[in-house]
C-alpha cells in the first residue's frame, strides 16, 4: 500500500555545523491525517565530526486494523562536511531493508540486499543532512541516495526564493526549494527552510501521485 511513499526518503535539515538544536521532531501527514513521526538527533561535534541519528515510525490504520507499518532507524557520520559512514535499517510490514555506506579509496561504496555498488561523489542522502545543501541561489545537480533502499536518483535542486509560509496558523519567513527528478522531469520534493537551516515543513511526492507532508512539531505535541 504505502511501500512507495517513502521511496525518496525522509527529510531532515542540512548541518553546516553542530546545530544549536540537538533534536528535531516532525509529524508525518497523509491525506490530512497524522500517520507517524520522524525525529532527527544531532550529537556534539568532535574534531570536525557530526553524528546524526534518525528515527521514523509510521502506522496507517483502518478502524482498529493496521494496514501498514514502517519503522526506520539510521545513523550517519559527517567529517569536515563529508559523509563518511551511514547505516540504515527499515522494517516495512514484515520485510526488512538495510543500507550501508562506507568510503573506500575516496569513493562511496553502498551495500544493500541487491549487492554492492560504487556511487558518484556528489551523492546526498535522502535525510538531507548534507552540509551546505541549501543553496542561496540558482540550481544544483546531485545524486539522491534513498536511505531506505539504496536506490539512486539523478536530481536537481532549485532555490525558488523567499516565501512567507503559513503553518499551524503561524507565519514563517522561509527559503523555498524544489527538487526535480531528472529521469522523470517531475517534482519530487518541496522544502520550506528557515535562515538557521532548519526544515520547517516539507512535501514528498510519490510515484503514485500521493503526497506526504512533514511538519515540525514540539516533542510534547506527539
Amino acid at each position: 500500500m504505502l511501500s512507495v511513499l517513502l521511496l525518496l526518503g525522509l527529510p531532515a535539515q542540512a548541518v553546516d555545523k553542530a546545530p544549536d538544536i540537538t533534536s528535531l521532531t516532525y509529524e508525518i501527514i497523509r491525506k490530512g491525517s497524522s500517520i507517524g513521526t520522524h525525529t532527527v538527533s544531532f550529537g556534539p561535534e568532535k574534531s570536525g565530526t557530526i553524528l546524526v541519528d534518525i528515527t521514523a515510525k509510521i502506522r496507517v490504520k483502518l478502524v482498529f486494523i493496521t494496514l501498514f507499518r514502517l519503522d526506520h532507524n539510521a545513523h550517519e557520520e559527517w567529517h569536515n562536511g563529508r559523509l563518511v559512514k551511514m547505516d540504515s535499517f527499515t522494517r516495512e510490514n514484515s520485510k526488512t531493508k538495510e543500507v550501508e555506506v562506507r568510503v573506500s579509496d575516496g569513493q562511496y561504496i553502498v551495500n544493500t540486499i541487491k549487492g554492492v555498488i560504487k556511487v558518484p561523489d556528489n551523492i546526498a542522502p535522502s535525510s538531507f543532512t548534507m552540509p551546505d545543501f541549501w543553496i542561496s541561489s540558482g540550481t544544483k545537480d546531485f545524486t539522491l541516495l534513498d536511505t531506505l533502499s539504496g536506490n539512486l536518483h539523478e536530481s536537481r535542486l532549485y532555490y525558488e526564493g523567499r516565501r512567507n509560509h503559513l503553518m499551524n496558523d503561524q507565519a514563517y519567513d522561509t527559503r523555498y526549494y524544489q527538487i526535480i527528478d531528472l529521469k522523470t522531469g517531475e517534482l519530487s520534493h518541496e522544502f520550506w527552510v528557515d535562515d538557521a537551516g532548519y526544515l520547517v515543513e516539507a512535501n514528498i511526492m510519490t510515484h503514485k501521485g500521493e503526497k506526504l507532508t512533514y511538519r515540525q512539531i514540539e516533542p510534547e505535541d506527539i
